[in-house]
Order: C-alpha cells, then structure tokens, then sequence
C-alpha cells in the first residue's frame, strides 16, 4: 500500500501479514475518498482524527497532503506507530491505545475539522459511535459495509454517500447541522 499524494507520495504504508483482522482502505478507494475531500475542502492545516485507524493509512495520507495533525485512536496501535516512525511525521501524530467508543465518552468536545472512522465491517456500535461523534463539530466519514444503514436520526447528518468496490462511505456534516 502507498501514499497517494502529496509530501510522502508513493511512500509505502506498511501491513505486516501477521496483523489478523486488519482490513486496510485500499489505495484505489482512498484515492476516490481523497479526491473527494479535497474537492470540497483544503486540508492544509488541518487537525484530523483517524478512529479504527488499523495502518493508519487515513491519517498518513492527510499528513502528507499538509494536514498540521492527526491524532490515530485504535486497540492495536502497534502498526500505525511503526509506519509513522518509518515515514518519519511522529511530530505530526499523536497516537492512542484506546477503544474508540471510550475515547468519544472522554472527549465529548473534539476539536478537529475532519474524522475517519473505519471501523470492522462486522461492527455493532454504528450508531452509538455515530450518536457520540454528532457533538463534533466537523466532517465526519465513515467507512462501511453497503449493508450498513444509518438511523433516520443521523441520515439527516449525511451530505453524501460514495460507494468504491466493498467499501461505502458516508459523509457527515455535524457543524452545518449544530449551527442552524
């Protein structure tokens, strides 16, 4: 896997094969979820928050596009470290060995522009991430299986839907909706 553009273009992102469950955003839907975000927003300067970050992927290629930080939240932090090291943007990250619905309890008032969550496709605490990321007040993306369907409450959060092979993606919009 490479970043895609940007400082540390075709840099490889690595994923140790004896990582079980880790199921990396492909580069060929990053690049559509990047064209994407960058078609609506400038990252530059960015603070962004990549959640289930596995490789941390996500957060790498925002870094290389010029975010100013990412904060990588994930059980297994392991690998996100190493390719941060390797790549050599640890004063750019910060990372946190922590279960993503504990670290939303903790941190009701995120300060972020942009969050990434890529969750297991078998994963039963959607909404609930959902509900908790709505105090957030920025861009919201989730990656997802096409068989998840978000609650009525929370559709009306979400300004677009983009679907690139397995992967779907949902873009939520909570600081429109909060300042209305």
């Amino acid at each position: 896997m490479r970043v895609i553009s940007g400082l540390l273009k075709s840099r490889t992102i690595k994923i140790p094969s004896s990582v079980k469950n880790l199921r990396p955003t492909s580069d060929r839907a990053r690049e559509t979820l990047f064209n994407v975000i960058t078609s609506r927003y400038n990252i530059y300067g960015m603070k962004v928050l990549d959640l289930y970050c596995g490789s941390g992927s996500f957060g790498i290629e925002s870094i290389s596009r010029y975010a100013s930080k990412c904060c990588f939240v994930d059980n297994f932090p392991d690998t996100v470290k190493r390719n941060i090291a390797d790549l050599k943007i640890t004063d750019k990250s910060i990372v946190l060995n922590d279960d993503v619905i504990r670290f939303l309890k903790a941190h009701k008032h995120l300060e972020y522009d942009i969050a990434f969550a890529d969750p297991p496709y078998d994963y039963t605490k959607y909404n609930e991430m959902i509900e908790l990321m709505s105090d957030f007040k920025g861009i919201f993306i989730l990656e997802h299986s096409e068989k998840y369907l978000p609650l009525e409450i929370h559709s009306k959060y979400i300004f677009l839907k983009k679907k690139v092979g397995i992967a779907a993606f949902s873009f939520f919009d909570f600081k429109r909706t909060n300042d209305e």
